[in-house]
């Protein structure tokens, strides 16, 4: 070997993705190795090593790759090749590495593989444009067995994807997908239920909520454009849309169907956050709560009349106009239709006070169980740790493990933070304040400020009411409420509701088809609304 070929100068590239790594064990040490002892058998002398880790070939656009295109470039380097383990390393893809050797070639610079050997003839140009061409196909064929692997775990009902706000990326049955993180997920269901109540603007909704937390990763507020994308994401109540299909997801919903639902409509009769907001009248508490079978919104204003004005309802600002004492006369009837006799209201009363005071002992029992189980996964945690280190157990038998335990400290400290928001509820109290609404929900409604009064009516009717030639109607109607009879009228959507009392039946045996502990949040959240004051300290 001559002076002048030990003169040469070289650099070394290169790469690797975790997923190679793991599966082909081109780890970068090795690489590395390889490529210095070619460049000694060669008689190239190393002068720089540009490493890439857990970058992909997809793309020419990484910073390594376009630091040694940088470095070949200044002429005063006298880099004569550069050495890789393979091609692929490189780029794989076919443009790409076309247009890397065509800028190489024009600083003098030349590509060598240490597991493929290309001779500067035609043969050995098509052979190197052949292996190009190889890495390509390789590339594509991963792309899409990922593309048809994600497209099946969608069908599964599992999220494979980047959490959104409000959901943690876990492992279930050591499958990917999401769950709800404690702390973000109960923010974003009451940001959803507020916009459902179509009480303030959507940008000071999300002010609002910034305030309790909803930030992004850096602690910023989040933006308008971003906050507006999350409220319409279907995910949200459990549907999973991508590759043109939509699935039901086999995780937890942060919100129902039917609230993400209500949202969209509030969201689309609001219209975009640059739009001036219309402030709720006192004057006209049901303004845009009640619509019309054509879906135009109720509106209200005063007229000018001989001698003065007179207050008055329309939909969609233009067609019959309606008193608006009459109307909200009618209205307070309908509300009141609802009401519970003393009688049935003393039934569930004492079916709340006997069932819900053994689920909260039942619960502060749970609250016990999962205290101690979250203890002794911490144990479990410190106990593996510690077995690593002594050499007991490998690095990847350690995050196999630890992965299942998160996924279990995930879901019990969840669950106890559930609990013990139920468990701090003084719920004999809550029935002596919410008694008067139940029993005459149309008269404290009636007596009630503006504030008030929109709260109540949205919590009796989440989803609000149709107004119609044969009066109001509503498709959803509070729980607390639902020991009257539903009558499906078969030429409508909305569903009307009989007035009378199950007086043969036990309010039990209607309370069976709901959980009692949706009963306790519903009365605990009206007792809210009713007391500015809300009970604590449970005395069950």
């Amino acid at each position: 070997m001559n002076t002048t070929e030990l003169q040469k100068q070289a650099v070394i590239y290169c790469r690797v993705s975790t997923k190679e790594q793991v599966e082909e064990g081109n780890s970068l040490v090795t690489q590395e190795k390889i490529c210095k002892e070619y460049a000694l058998k060669q008689g190239y002398s190393i002068i720089q090593i540009f490493v890439e880790q857990g970058e992909s070939a997809k793309t020419a656009d990484r910073p390594q790759l376009q630091s040694l295109l940088s470095f070949c470039a200044n002429r005063k380097n006298r880099v004569s090749a550069v050495i890789a383990y393979k091609l692929d390393r490189l780029s794989r893809n076919t443009d790409d590495y076309s247009q890397i050797r065509l800028l190489l070639k024009r600083y003098g610079v030349e590509i060598k593989s240490t597991t493929e050997y290309f001779e500067n003839t035609p043969v050995g140009r098509f052979l190197e444009n052949t292996m190009a061409n190889i890495a390509q196909f390789d590339n594509d064929i991963r792309s899409e067995r990922c593309a048809g692997g994600m497209r099946e775990a969608v069908r599964e009902g599992r999220y494979v994807w980047m959490a959104p706000i409000g959901y943690d990326n876990i492992k279930v049955a050591d499958k990917a997908t999401i769950g709800i993180n404690p702390i973000l997920g109960p923010i974003l269901k009451e940001t959803f239920e507020l916009i459902a109540q179509n009480r303030f603007s959507i940008e000071e909704t999300r002010r609002l909520m910034s305030e309790k937390g909803l930030v992004n990763p850096q602690g910023k507020p989040l933006a308008k454009a971003y906050f507006y994308r999350l409220i319409r994401n279907e995910l949200y109540a459990g549907w999973i849309c991508k590759f043109g299909e939509r699935h039901k997801g086999h995780f937890e919903p942060i919100v129902s169907e039917l609230v993400f639902q209500q949202v969209q409509r509030v969201v689309k009769q609001r219209g975009r956050v640059n739009k001036p907001h219309i402030t709720d009248h006192p004057d006209f508490p049901l303004r845009r709560f009640v619509t019309n079978d054509n879906g135009k919104k109720l509106t209200g204003s005063w007229s000018q009349g001989r001698s003065q004005k007179y207050p008055y309802y329309r939909f969609g600002g233009i067609g019959t106009n309606y008193n608006r004492d009459h109307f909200e006369k009618v209205f307070i009837e309908y509300m009141n239709g609802f009401a519970l006799t003393s009688v049935t209201f003393e039934k569930l009363k004492r079916y709340v006070k006997q069932n819900l005071s053994e689920a909260v002992k039942d619960e502060i029992k749970q609250s016990g169980y999962l205290n101690e189980c979250i203890a002794d996964l911490n144990k479990k945690q410190s106990v593996l740790v510690k077995k690593n280190i002594d050499g007991v157990i490998t690095d990847a038998i350690l995050k196999q493990e630890l992965e299942i335990i998160e996924i279990q400290l995930m879901k019990f400290n969840a669950e106890l933070l559930s609990l013990t928001a139920r468990n701090d509820v003084n719920y004999e109290e809550v029935l002596e304040i919410v008694e008067e609404y139940i029993k005459n929900p149309g008269n404290v409604w009636a007596k009630s400020n503006i504030d008030k009064q929109l709260k109540l009516q949205w919590f009796q009717f989440p989803t609000g009411v149709i107004f119609s030639e044969n009066g109001f109607g509503t498709a959803e109607i509070a729980n607390v409420f639902k020991v009257k009879v539903p009558i499906s009228d078969t030429n409508s959507s909305v569903v009307d509701y009989q007035l009378d009392i199950l007086n043969q039946q036990e309010v039990g045996q209607f309370c069976h088809k709901w959980q009692i502990n949706t009963i306790g949040e519903e009365l605990t959240r009206l007792s809210k609304i009713l007391d500015e004051s809300p009970p604590k300290a449970n005395s069950f």
